[in-house]
């Protein structure tokens, strides 16, 4: 589990550099398996303003830009197709290094002079190359000409660690927060879970049953007056780090509850809940079902689903489904929380040959109390950044709570 150097420093208040945060973990029982530090080698990358483009004379796929360093005026040539004139992104100067070591040099790209290159974020090292998708377009309001590691704080880097099965609880960042403040002696600061409600009812929209003991608890909350938007940078940079795609502030709200709390989510696109039911039960034998990923998959009677009033819309524990996603027009949300038997999580995973990050920390069996923490973070969240009202009241379904387990110390000397 990749765990943000900076992320980890918003919990718990440590003087100490990346490395030895990693060490002194490793030998309180928290195995490293790896610091990458970020903008190390990162030199002579700046801010850029591209003020012109045009299609390469002698290459379609190519684009030519002019491009504002603050300083002077430079051209680059790039194969990226998500930028547009007006876009401020990170140019590797002439004589520049990015991460990993490679060197940028001025060239001629089908005989047009380029003298540097546009970033990404996984160039910068802030991100998989599997979760990139084209160049890194920073905000409009980004400064020109100034160092990339100023602006993006490249300062820090990345744990990661190697969770073993009997340690759910430290499958979130805030988990490994607890063990840094134990290990140096420090004070774990409170997560934020607060936030307004309006004066509608969840109950007056939806209803919840349960039909298995599989299922040990279920709440939903619903937020209403939903605005789909890109999420703010420091929450994509946040989630690029731990390895997360950023998808839109809705699903990157509860990827990021998820990483920083143990705590799977998931958002239901309400309009396509029918019969204003969610029923949690084993799935029809034989029955076909299409995840998130675009893959339709054969469920068996062994598989527990979410459904509504007529179909399944998420096999629960492992993937939501393409009939009930969250798209750009989506208005109404309901949030899930659950906590869903370990073991049957990891046989659905296994059966469907489709292992998520949610799966990889239901099978631990996480604890269910994190239930309502991890729904009113991301409330909190919502609230936050602007992306909806949350509906009053909310539906927690929780027959057998789990008790507080008393454990007698005897000191001695």
């Amino acid at each position: 589990m990749k765990v943000p150097y900076k992320w980890l420093l918003e919990y718990v208040d440590i003087k100490k550099d990346i490395n030895e945060i990693a060490d002194a973990l490793t030998l309180s029982g928290s195995k490293v398996e790896e610091v990458i530090e970020t903008g190390k080698e990162i030199d002579k990358v700046v801010t850029g303003k591209i003020i012109k483009t045009e299609k390469h004379p002698d290459a379609d796929k190519l684009t030519v830009c002019q491009v504002d360093i603050k300083t002077e005026t430079i051209q680059i040539v790039t194969a990226a197709t998500n930028m547009k004139e007006g876009d401020i992104v990170p140019v590797a100067l002439h004589g520049s290094t990015l991460h990993g070591g490679v060197k940028i040099k001025k060239g001629k790209l089908r005989g047009v002079e380029s003298n540097g290159m546009f970033c990404s974020e996984a160039e910068l090292g802030i991100a998989d190359e599997e979760s990139v998708h084209g160049l890194m377009i920073l905000p409009e309001d980004t400064p020109v000409g100034e160092d990339i590691k100023e602006v993006l704080g490249l300062s820090g880097g990345v744990i990661d660690f190697e969770i073993t099965s009997n340690r759910a609880d430290c499958f979130g960042v805030y988990g490994i927060a607890r063990e840094a403040a134990a290990t140096f002696k420090a004070q774990l600061k409170e997560i934020d879970t607060s936030f307004k409600e309006d004066e509608d009812n969840i109950n007056n929209y939806i209803q919840v049953m349960i039909e298995s003991d599989l299922c040990r608890r279920y709440a939903a909350r619903m937020i209403k007056n939903v605005k789909i938007a890109d999420s703010p940078e420091w929450m994509k940079q946040r989630l690029e780090e731990a390895g997360v795609r950023p998808i839109n502030n809705i699903v990157d709200i509860t990827n990021f509850v998820m990483l920083e709390l143990g705590q799977p989510m998931h958002a239901f696109d309400y309009n396509y809940i029918e019969d204003n039911k969610i029923l949690v039960k084993m799935a029809n034998e034989g029955e076909k079902f299409t995840t998130l990923d675009n893959v339709e998959r054969t469920l068996d009677s062994s598989v527990l689903v979410i459904a509504d009033g007529k179909k399944t819309v998420a096999v629960a524990g492992v993937m939501g489904g393409l009939n009930s996603e969250v798209k750009e027009d989506t208005k109404t949300i309901v949030f899930e929380c659950a906590n869903f038997n370990g073991t049957n999580v990891r046989l659905t995973s296994k059966k469907l040959a489709l292992r998520t990050d949610a799966s990889t920390r239901f099978e631990k069996d996480i604890d269910p109390e994190m239930v309502e923490i991890a729904m009113n973070r991301a409330c909190h969240l919502v609230e936050l950044l602007g992306a909806g009202e949350v509906v009053g009241g909310w539906i927690d379904i929780y027959k057998e709570p789990v008790s507080p387990h008393n454990l007698r110390f005897l000191l001695i000397g």
